[in-house]
């Protein structure tokens, strides 16, 4: 909020809102031991390892021939869903952070997915935790990138670019590795309380304009009269039953999802995610929407001749 509103000058402003987060987390700190120094408060604080190895008695370079056949055999089985799991977590990702906006991706966008599977074999063979799309931080990551001009129609902030470089992200994670090595008596005095807070708040900023979630406050409008004039969907003609019956498919998706995930079951979460894209060609095909409608509702630009036609 500090950006928008004429508070002080705008290079002031940008500043105060490009390092919000770090400013959050030293006032925190500083509030943290207040209370502890004059209350009593005591405050769990962030952990770190004591140094840089791994956590079991091994080397770097897990011991493969080591492991027993049985359980070779098993990973095999755990193989397909863990791949799927990581590659539609790397395109969900994705694809919730680079909204289309009318802007083209350069040819070396889908280096990525390459890069992420190298990482991945070098992180396994030295027993180390998988990469993670890390959809907050990555969401976050390229907003503060992002160019925007507000639309005096309809209010709403419209992307004119995006800053597209890789030195970025590089950076960010180098400097966060050498912070946990040289930085350690400083972050070991964050409570875990304020890194919370931080990410809960992250969290929520990074949902501000997600359709899913405005198409869910949508769905106690009786009367189409008063659906916003200016969102999207409305421009575009959805009609509202569409929206509501679009919008309550997903509601189920997601609500099977989220109890696959808590049961015994858990493994076949990443086969569940596959299967959002068949379900989505089968609600088309099956006549629930047209083409035209899913192109609205779903962002999606390509045309499939099996969809029933408005």
């Amino acid at each position: 909020t500090l950006k928008s509103p004429p508070s002080a000058p705008a290079g002031i402003r940008t500043a105060i809102g490009d390092f919000a987060p770090t400013i959050a987390v030293g006032a925190g700190v500083v509030f943290a031991q207040w209370l502890a120094a004059n209350y009593g408060f005591a405050f769990e604080a962030l952990s770190l390892p004591d140094s840089l190895a791994p956590t079991a008695n091994r080397p770097w370079i897990a011991d493969l021939a080591a492991v027993p056949n049985n359980i070779k055999l098993m990973t095999m089985a755990a193989a397909p869903a863990c791949a799927i799991l990581l590659y539609m977590d790397q395109n969900i990702t994705t694809r919730l952070v680079n909204n289309s906006a009318g802007l083209k991706k350069p040819g070396a966008y889908h280096l990525d997915m390459f890069w992420l599977s190298i990482i991945t074999g070098l992180t396994s063979i030295c027993g180390l935790p998988w990469i993670c799309a890390s959809t907050v931080h990555s969401i976050t990551h390229v907003k503060s990138l992002t160019d925007t001009t507000k639309d005096m129609n309809t209010g709403r902030d419209v992307v004119t670019g995006v800053t597209e470089t890789r030195w970025t992200s590089l950076i960010l994670n180098g400097l966060i590795g050498l912070s946990i090595v040289s930085l350690k008596p400083v972050l070991v005095q964050i409570p875990m309380c304020v890194l919370s807070g931080l990410f809960f708040y992250l969290g929520l900023a990074a949902m501000r304009g997600n359709e899913f979630l405005e198409r869910v406050s949508m769905l106690m409008i009786t009367d189409p009269q008063e659906m916003p004039k200016t969102h999207p969907l409305v421009e575009g003609g959805v009609d509202l039953g569409v929206l509501k019956k679009f919008t309550v498919m997903q509601i189920v998706c997601l609500g099977v999802m989220w109890w696959v995930k808590g049961s015994p079951a858990a493994m076949l979460f990443p086969i569940l995610i596959a299967a959002l894209g068949p379900v989505r060609i089968i609600a088309g095909k099956a006549g629930w929407f047209s083409q035209s409608e899913l192109n609205l509702l779903d962002e999606q630009v390509e045309t499939d001749p099996g969809y029933v036609k408005a």
